[in-house]
């Protein structure tokens, strides 16, 4: 990239992206921090660097977080435009412009139409185009935190006793005063156990003094870390995504400091004794009915290119480091969640999964985005692909397009209207199948036609992007309708875009992994967290519980999957 510093242009405001080396639209849609300056403001920054070159000073922090957050931003940029896929949608998106909301009334209001558009279009406002309340997408109330329930009686009084104070009355159980309390504890704490001993001056026989239950249970008598710190750690990093660095810091603040190294070591204790867990859960996502895929790129400073077979037989020499993730919808409802972090795509780690699949079942259904990658090869699968890929590809030409694009959007939004009821009146996968092909078909069908007739009629350029877009609706329709067809098919492929932001948030503070052997324990723990928080199980009792009864485990791991484990613990 090449500036030069001569052609300085005085704009009325400047954005300046601060996030400080993550894209401005990530690859998940994470979110990116913008800071707008005035025209004042931007003068002034602009003096301040002229003071500092002339008399050889230095810049204070903030203005150097400015001048980094500038040029991130135009590297970012020339990035993106070398790809020559950039709209002037995603040039104001990128730049912090304007939102980067994709619900249909923030780009109604976007297009600058106003009162012109037609609320009646508009699911979510109302006659006087006020927005409607939204009554069927609230969100789901966390169980409180159940508190340890304490018993004080009072000294020196019972039932019956005269009162001391007026001395003629006598004492009856009165309604209990309560108080909650919640109360705040370290990650870690230490604690130092001193066990008296005595040894016979006869025969040498030493016997020492019984540690409480709760230690022992905790680990034995030559283990420092217990298994619930490491259960802490294991979830401040692997869940919470707080580096192995920054636990040390944390640690050291509260008093009980932990090298970040020995954080890593206890980790990995902690991977070994779920390992056999992950591998049972694999065998039992083989065998589910719906599958979600999607992978995110990630980085192992260790790992070299690798010459690997590909799909269609022939040897490569391949790089590219990909976290694979599925999540598996069983028939019980259970939802389990599995991470693969190496050179290799989504579609591979789904063939090796479906690899133990019982051959009597049925072919599964599989929601993805219509990559090449996603695609699985030796195994029959029934496809659905990602309406939200497709209106995407609408969504970014709002501004190019308005006019056609709009209309597209009106069509494509009564899927997940007609979505949204089936959820709220608890309709079966039948009925819903039913519903959606009764209400959700002809207006995908209307904007395939539509599609077809612009393409054929030349009146819309084939190779332009909003060409692309609509050949995108033809090529796809089947997978994109399959919602209509098979019952419990997926609209969109948002639940695993949702779980896979576990691993965006864990490479967005940590940024890569040293070896493949620290990638293969982050899926492991990873991917049991994420079982955990989706199917409404304590982690930190699971995972504490597993280290606990570690041979029973590795003997009889489908015993001790994360919904069995409260029978055995």
């Amino acid at each position: 990239m090449s500036l030069n510093p001569m052609e300085q242009t005085h704009s009325p405001v400047m954005t300046v992206d601060t996030s400080q080396g993550s894209k401005a639209t990530d690859a998940q849609g994470a979110s990116t921090q913008f800071v707008d300056l005035s025209e004042g403001e931007l003068d002034a920054l602009i003096d301040r660097i002229e003071q500092a070159k002339t008399h050889s000073l230095a810049l204070s922090v903030g203005d150097y977080e400015l001048l980094l957050g500038a040029v991130l931003m135009l590297a970012n940029m020339q990035e993106r435009l070398e790809k020559n896929d950039l709209t002037m949608h995603k040039l104001r998106k990128l730049l912090g412009i304007v939102r980067s909301s994709e619900k249909l009334r923030d780009l109604l209001s976007g297009t600058g139409d106003g009162e012109a558009q037609s609320n009646e279009s508009d699911p979510q406002k109302d006659k006087k185009g006020k927005p409607k309340r939204n009554r069927g997408s609230k969100p789901k109330k966390k169980a409180p935190i159940k508190p340890e329930i304490h018993q004080h009686p009072l000294e020196g009084m019972n039932k019956g006793d005269q009162c001391p104070c007026c001395a003629a009355g006598k004492l009856y159980k009165y309604t209990p005063a309560v108080l909650f309390r919640v109360t705040g504890h370290a990650p870690l704490s230490c604690q130092k156990h001193v066990a008296q001993q005595m040894r016979c001056n006869g025969c040498g026989e030493i016997y020492c003094a019984n540690l409480p239950e709760q230690v022992i249970a905790d680990g034995p008598r030559d283990q420092k870390y217990g298994y619930s710190a490491r259960s802490v750690m294991a979830i401040s990093k692997y869940f919470a995504g707080s580096p192995f660095y920054r636990q040390e810091h944390i640690t050291g603040l509260l008093g009980a400091p932990v090298a970040a190294s020995t954080i890593f070591d206890q980790c990995e204790k902690v991977a070994n004794a779920l390992n056999p867990v992950f591998k049972s859960i694999k065998r039992q996502a083989a065998n589910a009915s719906l599958f979600y895929l999607d992978d995110t790129t990630n980085r192992i400073l260790a790992q070299q290119p690798v010459i690997k077979r590909s799909r269609d037989g022939r040897e490569r020499l391949r790089s590219g480091i990909y976290t694979s993730a599925v999540l598996a919808i069983t028939e019980p409802g259970r939802r389990l969640v599995l991470f693969q972090t190496n050179v290799g795509h989504a579609g591979e780690w789904m063939q090796e999964i479906l690899s133990a699949r019982d051959p009597t079942l049925e072919p599964p259904m599989l929601m993805s985005d219509a990559l090449s990658a996603n695609n699985v090869v030796g195994h029959r699968v029934n496809k659905c692909l990602c309406n939200a890929h497709g209106r995407r590809g609408f969504v970014e030409l709002i501004e190019q397009s308005p006019e056609p694009v709009l209309y597209a959007l009106e069509l494509y939004q009564h899927a997940w209207v007609n979505e949204k009821h089936c959820v709220s009146q608890a309709l079966s996968s039948e009925q819903r199948r039913d519903y959606h092909r009764e209400h959700s078909l002809p207006p995908l069908h209307t904007l395939l036609a539509w599609c077809h007739e612009k393409l054929d009629s030349h009146s819309v350029e084939e190779n332009s992007n909003l060409g692309k877009a609509m050949k995108y609706i033809i090529r796809h329709f089947e997978g994109l309708t399959a919602f209509c067809r098979w019952p419990g098919a997926a609209v969109d492929n948002n639940e695993c875009e949702r779980l896979i932001k576990l691993i965006v948030r864990g490479r967005k503070n940590s940024l890569f992994f040293k070896t493949l052997v620290g990638a293969d324990i982050s899926d492991v723990i990873t991917s049991i967290l994420a079982i955990c928080n989706e199917n409404g199980i304590n982690a930190f009792h699971y995972l504490t519980s597993v280290q606990r009864n570690q041979l029973s485990v590795k003997a009889s791991p489908e015993k001790w999957l994360p919904w069995n484990y409260p029978v055995n613990k």
